[in-house]
């Protein structure tokens, strides 16, 4: 069986802002992504909490018919409540960095997602379809460094509503494809050097090149 990993569309605020919605933009990232992934078989739909991920996924739901699945286990990294500031500090050094290095609580973080990706994988094949899921730049992240056995926070560009494909295998994570923004035109290309980007906000992360614009 596949998951299908969708990133969240562009927030309409940055750090500042604990839970943002999406900007115009992001909708149209989010739309394009439904688009994409309508003749899927997915039988199952999978979203972050957090108001972005639940406003991208709400055409996805609406092109293949599926009602929305809330778990905590793919939300973002950040505590929501985190003040701003701390925020601000914290995620260039984070996302440059590997999981190694963290603390246990984000090491134990890290484990929770890859844990529920592949329960996720195991239910749905029992069903027999496949999995979307609508998160956050660093859990996709999580799950390629998994399937790659790469260690860094950020292993792969990862822009705004990008599709990363998994098989599960012998209950492994296999990569297909990381962050494709294939769906996407080169003006919809957002976010790829940020995990909480909002309007005019860029976090580089060495290695990490951005796509080229189509």
């Amino acid at each position: 069986m596949t998951i299908y990993l969708v990133r969240h569309g562009l927030a309409a605020a940055g750090v500042a802002d604990l839970d943002p919605g999406l900007a115009e933009l992001g909708h149209e990232q989010a739309r394009a992504a439904a688009i994409v992934l309508k003749p899927l078989r997915a039988a199952r739909l999978v979203v972050s909490p957090l108001r972005r991920t639940r406003e991208t996924a709400e055409p996805i739901a609406q092109a293949l018919g599926l009602n929305p699945e809330i778990r905590d286990e793919v939300a973002e990294v950040f505590d929501p409540e985190m003040p701003a500031a701390e925020r601000s500090a914290m995620i260039g050094p984070f996302m440059a960095g590997k999981w190694a290095d963290q603390p246990e609580v984000l090491r134990t973080w890290r484990q929770r997602v890859v844990d529920t990706l592949l329960e996720m994988a195991r239910q749905s094949a029992a069903s027999g379809g496949d999995v979307i899921v609508v998160s956050h730049y660093i859990a996709i992240g999580v799950a390629i460094g998994e399937a790659t056995g790469d260690d860094r926070v950020v292993p792969a560009p990862i822009a705004n509503c990008s599709i990363t494909t998994l098989d599960v295998a012998d209950g492994r994570l296999v990569l297909a494809e990381a962050g494709s923004t294939a769906h996407l035109s080169g003006a919809q290309i957002t976010g790829v050097h940020s995990a909480t980007l909002g309007s005019g906000e860029k976090t580089t992360v060495p290695g990490i090149p951005t796509p080229p614009e189509r």
